[in-house]
């Protein structure tokens, strides 16, 4: 029944209509191997090179959907293949089971070939950076009781952000966060080289002492302030506290987001791009019966269960979503994936700090929810240089978001940062001095007339106008190049860092992931290959 379309050799063949004299040159070639009575044809007919383009026709269904490693071993799907293949060969059809064997076991078998082939582009990609370095997120998603990291690469190509998925790792609770140094240290040495500079942004559960050692290592910034509003809204902190409405209120507002019927086709979703997947649901439980409180009593008043409606704190309500809803666009903000976000991160803390601190002198239980959030933000939310740095590399920022009295200290971070980094200028043919350095006392005086040098460049670019529209950044830092040669660099490095670690398609390649590993579908070193190609392939 599969090989319905079967002729059997002995038949006569009837002549082709005239509107098929397209097919006569495939047919005399193909009648040398179509002579033997068998209506099959052996394993030779079809070239090696035919069965690598199959391989990586399957290869690219699989990355597709990673449904598909249990789909093409399918008899329906090579019910499809064999009609395909009877209808291409006009004649004498050949099984494909017998010529292509099972479809996983042929595409697997040419998975590291296919993997070499894109890692090569890969490695090549990144080697060709013509910036100071990279950027690099380690950041763990968790899908149910399990969770894997994601190893990702940043890089800017022309004037767009470039990523490329290094690696993927199930998450073992005996690993410690050296371990997971190790991993991403092993998997980067096979794509780049051990002196490229990079910045590093991972999530908490990672040890960032470990790879400060490698490198700069920022924490990703969803996760912080994910952080920040867990410390401050824990439950067991509030009953410490002695803020039993706050809990009564959270209490409700869950109850309320995850009854039967409240459903995004009932009350309509907040906002159309959605957070992270590190950020915290709680809040958005909150926010929503905030946003839609008119129209939840209306649902509940019909349904005659306004039980729950009475014994909401209204007021309280909206005193905390008026606290948290600027968090949550902050965040939204900052896991922008389209154009660069780093710089973003120091103006963000000052907003926020002036949020809670103009709250903090309300009355009543705001007051101490305010003082907790600014306890909070400073602790969890961590300003490093890199995100000083990459504030003053944005025309329409540049120091306006700080007070003045920071700004010598903020120029002081560029000024460190270009020195760190001057050694590969003098690699280049611009920055070859045309005489030999003087030794001894002249190169100290070299080295503050470079360090002048930078400073000046940097002095030169704070003194132009601000931009009044949100630029296009590295557009902009490609026309200055030329003017600010130092910073135009720093800027290609840095802005091409993410704020966030964690980005829309962790939740589903983890997903798929842990699928193949429940399923134990395909070995964990297969799986990494594969679900490389299908981030770096497609």
């Amino acid at each position: 029944a599969d090989n319905e379309n079967n002729i059997a050799s002995s038949q006569p063949r009837s002549p082709l209509p005239v509107v098929e004299e397209k097919w006569k040159p495939q047919l005399q070639r193909n009648n040398a191997n179509n002579t033997s009575a068998s209506g099959s044809v052996g394993n030779s007919a079809i070239p090696e090179k035919e069965r690598q383009n199959i391989a990586e026709r399957l290869l690219r269904v699989m990355c597709t959907d990673l449904g598909a490693l249990s789909v093409v071993s399918g008899k329906e799907f090579i019910k499809l293949a064999q009609t395909l293949v009877d209808s291409g060969a006009r004649y004498g059809a050949f099984s494909v089971t017998e010529i292509l064997g099972n479809f996983n076991t042929l595409a697997l078998k040419h998975l590291p070939r296919m993997y070499n082939q894109v890692k090569v582009k890969v490695t090549c990609a990144l080697g060709s950076n013509a910036c100071l370095g990279i950027g690099v997120t380690c950041h763990s998603q968790s899908v149910g009781p399990d969770s894997c990291y994601i190893l990702t690469a940043y890089q800017v190509e022309g004037n767009h952000i470039k990523s490329y998925v290094l690696g993927i790792k199930g998450v073992d609770l005996r690993d410690n966060g050296d371990f997971i140094h190790h991993w991403v240290q092993n998997v980067l040495s096979e794509f780049v080289m051990s002196e490229i500079r990079t910045v590093y942004v991972t999530d908490c559960k990672v040890n960032s002492s470990a790879f400060s050692k490698a490198g700069m290592c920022l924490r990703c910034s969803a996760c912080a302030l994910n952080s920040v509003v867990q410390s401050v809204l824990n439950k067991r902190t509030l009953q410490a506290r002695n803020m039993h409405e706050v809990i009564e209120l959270l209490n409700v507002c869950e109850d309320l987001a995850g009854s039967t019927g409240l459903s995004k086709e009932t009350f309509g979703s907040l906002e159309e791009t959605s957070p992270p997947p590190c950020w915290n649901s709680v809040t958005d439980s909150l926010l929503l019966v905030h946003e839609r409180y008119e129209q939840i009593c209306e649902f509940y008043s019909r349904a005659k269960k306004m039980n729950l409606i009475q014994n909401l704190n209204k007021h309280l309500l909206s005193n905390l979503a008026a606290i948290l809803a600027p968090v949550k666009q902050a965040v939204i903000e900052l896991s922008n994936e389209s154009r660069p976000t780093l710089q973003l991160v120091l103006p963000t803390y000052v907003k926020l700090e002036k949020l809670f601190t103009s709250k903090a002198n309300d009355a009543g239980v705001v007051s101490k929810l305010c003082h907790l959030f600014l306890e909070a933000l400073k602790e969890n939310f961590k300003v490093h240089s890199a995100h000083k740095v990459a504030m003053i590399l944005d025309p329409q920022q540049k120091l306006r978001p700080v007070p003045p009295y920071q700004h010598e200290e903020i120029i002081g971070k560029v000024c460190e940062l270009i020195n760190e980094v001057k050694e590969s200028w003098a690699e280049e043919t611009e920055f070859e001095p045309s005489t030999k350095k003087p030794r001894a006392a002249g190169e100290a005086t070299a080295a503050q007339e470079e360090d002048w040098f930078g400073k000046n460049e940097v002095y030169d670019y704070l003194q132009e106008p601000l931009f009044q529209a949100t630029p296009d950044l590295f557009q902009y830092w490609s026309c200055v190049t030329q003017k600010h040669t130092k910073l135009a660099k720093l800027a290609f490095w840095l802005l091409a860092v993410p704020a966030v670690g964690a980005r829309s398609e962790c939740v589903n390649m983890c997903e798929q992931a842990l699928l193949i590993k429940r399923r134990r579908l395909l070995s964990p070193e297969d799986m990494n290959k594969l679900m490389f190609l299908k981030s770096n392939m497609l």
